[in-house]
């Protein structure tokens, strides 16, 4: 009997210490924590599990502590063990959550699915709202706006029928913040404003300071500022709670609208304690969003160094979140999850329409039902696309790392076969020394690439994705930085993706490209610069002011410029009948020098009025002409020639062409 007393006490401490949650923190951990120490005294687990799932929730909003989710994950083991619906369904969703502010978001999707599966199991609405909006949250990190609100708004539907008005505040709070992020904006506004009026009339204090950032966040997107600016204000006035994850959203707003604001100092003040709380919470996200902007705001300062370093920083953050294994492991996850919900609904609609034997009716649901996949795959293929964009870098960073540069990039389809590839590294400069004092100077060098993988569309996107990925291990785990030696080690890991498939005479898949290498970094001080080219299939064009050398092999010359080619190795990166190792070209380039690495989609397009092939040929010629202009009117000049000349014929191929002058 004693046994069954003290068993229900710790039931009853665990429900309030979980009811309080939102309400007193400090009350909430300290109830779970006495809940604890009496079910570990009479071994009681399952208890046990759930005060620590509370107390690593709670702990987690606070400091973001990875014994918080070590914590989780144990207490979700042993509530598997025990077979306890609600527990492994709560577990599943406290662990997405923590793995969402970690930036894991693969691992945050598999445990929101698995909570809301596990949800509709049983009959508790209170946890089935948290896991849908869990899973909301998760959809709204990957950009997937329209299902982030759907399932936001489940569980808001349950949160009114339980009439827990704070839950509901919350949940209208972030199918407010979708819709901004999907600019959506009158919606937005009145998601907010009804979260605002409900949490003034429950006199939900520590709710209401959350509303006022999000109407912030809206007016900042807006454009208009001083009023964003007033709601950040009424925002920090109504906290109550010192949460750091809080102060550092208003940090990283403020920052942003000062940096649009061209008050750079003010906005490096802002973005400076923003990115210390960010990396002391371990919130990957809005780490790089600080990087983000603190490069945007010592650009616009004046002050390269840093804006490069912090560019850099947020170059590599995007690419550990958004790397092509787990952004794939996320997409299998989101496809196997939907598959499931919709054999259910396709059950459930047979045996509603069982009866159902008119065939114009079976054609009409046929004829849906082709809708409906058609549908399914052009999301799924715009899905691809968002990959693929996140994946590679961004055009964005692209400008901001070479101002003096172009990128002519027209996929054939929504997906690209072609694709472009740069990086940065410190190289050494100068020459060696024996003594053990001297220190080696060194500089920043680039690497950058036009790539055209076998294939377009789909199959092209697939092996793009590939042949990227080889090019980024091969960086990262820096065994060469030479273009030939470069090309080398990625035909072996290009190779290797296909070692196990069964033969299907398919043996050329793989990349052409162009990959350049340039030490020192080209700026407008730089006077001489080294260049490496290596190249499969596709050369490397250089043009240059003046009259070209005597015996010169391989130039045309033109309007006071010339065009010197250098021809890469016949043969692609993958596997091919005669593979060699691959070439390395070097030569000096010298300020005002004009460098293109291209895919052939460009000159192969056919068009004009005799439905020809644009060629090399001319392509050298347009170049040629206009050399005296800025390289963003070459791009304007190059997209609108190519226009012109397709017509309405249909593009044939992936174009991409990258052009920098030194």
């Amino acid at each position: 009997m004693q046994a069954v007393r003290t068993q229900n006490k710790t039931i009853e401490l665990n429900k309030q210490a979980w009811s309080l949650r939102y309400v007193n923190q400090n009350a909430a951990i300290n109830l779970a924590a006495e809940a604890k120490e009496i079910a570990a005294e009479n071994d009681d687990m399952l208890n046990v599990s759930y005060a620590r799932l509370t107390i690593a929730q709670l702990n987690f909003w606070k400091t973001a502590n990875e014994d918080c989710l070590k914590d989780a994950v144990t207490a979700l083991l042993y509530l598997e063990q025990l077979n306890d619906p609600l527990g492994i369904s709560r577990a599943h969703f406290i662990c997405a959550g923590m793995y969402d502010q970690y930036g894991q978001y693969e691992k945050a999707m598999h445990h929101a699915q698995h909570a809301v599966k596990i949800g509709n199991s049983i009959d508790n609405k209170d946890n089935l709202a948290d896991c849908y909006t869990v899973l909301g949250q998760i959809y709204s990190r990957i950009h997937d706006y329209s299902q982030a609100v759907k399932a936001l708004k489940q569980g808001l539907e349950l949160r009114r029928e339980l009439k827990d008005d704070k839950a509901a505040a919350s949940s209208l709070n972030l199918i407010g913040r979708n819709f901004v992020l999907s600019k959506k904006y009158k919606e937005a506004a009145d998601f907010y404003k009804e979260s605002l009026v409900l949490r003034k009339s429950i006199g939900d204090t520590a709710g209401i300071p959350w509303t006022y950032l999000g109407l912030a966040s809206l007016f900042s997107e807006k454009g208009e500022w001083e009023t964003s600016l007033e709601y950040y204000a009424l925002a920090e006035k109504a906290n109550v709670s010192e949460e750091k994850r809080f102060e550092l959203l208003c940090q990283i707003g403020k920052g942003s609208i000062y940096l649009k604001q061209s008050n750079t100092i003010a906005a490096i003040e802002y973005l400076s304690s923003a990115l210390e709380n960010a990396a002391a919470l371990k919130i990957i996200s809005l780490t790089s969003e600080a990087h983000q902007l603190l490069a945007a705001a010592y650009e616009k300062g004046n002050d390269p160094a840093k804006a490069l370093y912090h560019y850099k920083c947020f170059n590599e953050m995007q690419q550990e979140i958004l790397s092509s294994e787990k952004v794939n492991m996320l997409k299998h996850q989101q496809i196997a999850f939907s598959v499931e919900n919709a054999e259910k609904e396709a059950e459930i609609h047979r045996l509603k329409n069982i009866e159902l034997k008119n065939a114009f009716d079976k054609i009409a649901i046929q004829h849906h039902e082709l809708e409906v996949k058609n549908r399914e795959i052009l999301d799924s293929i715009d899905y691809a696309k968002y990959i693929q964009d996140a994946y590679f870098p961004s055009k964005e960073l692209f400008k901001k790392i070479m101002p003096n540069a172009f990128l002519l990039f027209k996929p054939k389809d929504i997906l690209s076969g072609d694709f472009y590839w740069f990086h940065i590294f410190d190289s050494i400069v100068g020459a060696a020394s024996e003594n053990k004092n001297h220190i080696p100077e060194t500089s920043q060098s680039l690497l950058f690439a036009a790539a055209d993988c076998t294939g377009h569309g789909v199959p092209g996107a697939i092996m793009s994705v590939i042949c990227c990925n080889a090019m980024n291990d091969v960086i990262q785990k820096n065994i060469v930085r030479q273009p030939h030696l470069i090309l080398d080690e990625v035909r072996k890991i290009v190779i290797g993706a296909f070692e196990r498939q069964e033969n299907t005479g398919r043996t050329k898949d793989g990349m052409d490209i162009a990959l350049i290498g340039l030490t020192p970094f080209p700026t407008h001080s730089s006077e001489k610069i080294k260049l490496q080219y290596s190249g499969a299939n596709n050369p490397l064009w250089v043009i240059r002011k003046g009259i070209p050398p005597a015996e010169s092999i391989n130039i045309i010359a033109s309007g006071g410029y010339y065009l010197i080619e250098i021809k890469g190795d016949k043969q692609p990166v993958g596997y091919y009948e005669k593979m060699t190792l691959f070439t390395l070209h070097e030569m000096d380039l010298f300020k005002d020098d004009t460098i293109y690495s291209f895919s052939d989609g460009y000159a192969d397009q056919f068009g004009g009025d005799e439905a020809k092939k644009f060629k090399s040929k001319t392509l050298k010629e347009l170049l040629l002409l206009i050399q005296d202009k800025k390289m963003e009117e070459q791009h304007n000049i190059l997209a609108k020639v190519f226009d012109d000349w397709k017509r309405e014929y249909e593009q044939i191929d992936d174009v991409c062409i990258i052009g920098l002058r030194v």
